[in-house]
């Protein structure tokens, strides 16, 4: 077993408005160093009812609501750690404060990486990213960080310090509560450490960008390109003014350059296919980032009911999209003026078991819709582990 200590450079304390949060800013501004430090500060918190707002690098505060209330922001850039790391287990602890860019500089070091590639900036924290739940689109060839999760150290709302889940791969022993805290926005606890499986780095990765003349093209071809023996890692249709299909392979290099001349055949019969060299930045170069005055909705399906989704969508407003074959994801980018026909739009998807969230908007609405099947037990989580209720109050829709 090895232990390492993260080479990264400290951040420097800011000063409460630059954690500005719905207009509001903090009292004050409290960066630990330690895990320990956490669990002293939000012990305090509680006793005597201060509530914290969670910060990362701050990169995806917009999917979530401003705070009910706001007394201190709780920076956690400084647990930058690599805690544990056993490279021949495939096996790695970080600390939450650790920026996903540096972690994965650390595991490239080894020929591992975790495949794991949200639409953010290089400063985004792994704490940050789990608590947001952030995905990218090589969640089809390699699941989302559910499936990479172990383990997790958080800190609860009463400043108690719990372990869920194991630093092995195969953990049987008890149920996996620390995937409660994926996407609760840290209203469920302070997510201070985590604990990951990861995989050794592809020998080769390549991608082809198509474009074609209708959407039922792009689709009919995204279908083909899933098909075995092909099997990309990640694939999206970006609609804006053209229809384009981008998809990735990764792999023994042969293997890729087999498939990746299969796929531009298949695309080739009805598109216009580029095959692309700069392969990260075509990738980077598709997230859709909102403007301040736009909407941003995560839209989900079953898989087979996304060409009609696309539909209603386009139906409800005219969108600028992500769509994610084989996922049943798709992300829309809306302008603001449209936001009365969102209640219609969850409507028509929920009778085909859809669902919309709104990552980003520039006015007050329901984020969430209709709560999911487990919101009591959430709920229930909130009571018990946060009894005071103050971290991240009103942020989330158990809060």
């Amino acid at each position: 077993m090895q232990r390492y200590d993260a080479q990264m450079k400290t951040p420097s304390m800011l000063s409460p408005t630059a954690y500005m949060l719905g207009g509001k800013a903090p009292q004050r501004v409290a960066q630990p160093a330690t895990i320990a430090d956490v669990a002293t500060i939000v012990t305090e918190a509680a006793r005597t009812q201060t509530a914290v707002a969670i910060w990362g690098a701050g990169t995806r505060q917009f999917v979530v609501n401003p705070p009910q209330r706001y007394d201190l922001a709780l920076d956690l850039r400084c647990l930058t750690r690599v805690v544990e790391y056993q490279p021949a287990d495939l096996v790695v602890t970080f600390e939450a404060g650790c920026p996903l860019e540096a972690a994965q500089a650390v595991l490239a070091e080894h020929g591992q990486w975790l495949p794991w590639d949200p639409p953010v900036s290089a400063t985004a924290t792994i704490g940050g990213l789990l608590a947001t739940a952030a995905w990218g689109p090589l969640r089809l060839g390699y699941g989302g960080p559910r499936e990479w999760l172990l383990g997790m150290q958080v800190v609860l709302g009463d400043g108690r310090i719990v372990h869920s889940g194991g630093r092995v791969v195969k953990n049987v022993a008890g149920y996996d509560t620390h995937k409660l805290h994926l996407g609760a926005c840290g209203t469920l606890g302070v997510i201070v450490a985590a604990t990951f499986k990861v995989a050794p780095l592809p020998e080769y990765k390549a991608s082809l960008q198509a474009t074609f003349p209708t959407l039922a093209a792009a689709f009919q071809a995204a279908a083909a390109i899933r098909q075995p023996p092909l099997q990309p890692v990640a694939l999206t249709i970006r609609l804006t003014d053209a229809v384009k299909l981008i998809a990735r392979f990764a792999g023994v290099a042969t293997a890729v350059e087999r498939q990746l001349a299969q796929a531009i055949a298949i695309c080739s019969q009805t598109g216009e296919v580029t095959n692309c060299a700069d392969d990260q930045h075509l990738w980077e170069s598709l997230y859709l980032i909102p403007a301040v005055d736009d909407l941003l909705l995560r839209i989900g399906v079953p898989d087979d009911k996304l060409a009609a989704a696309v539909e209603a969508v386009r139906l409800a407003a005219p969108p600028d999209l992500a769509i994610f074959p084989g996922l049943g994801l798709l992300i829309a980018r809306w302008p603001v003026t449209v936001v009365d026909n969102l209640a219609t739009l969850r409507q028509t998807l929920a009778i085909a078991g859809g669902y919309v969230v709104v990552e980003h908007s520039p006015v007050g609405i329901d984020r969430w819709g209709p709560p999911p099947p487990n919101i009591d037990l959430m709920r229930s989580l909130r009571q018990r582990w946060d009894p005071a209720g103050i971290l991240n109050p009103g942020r989330w829709m158990v809060a």
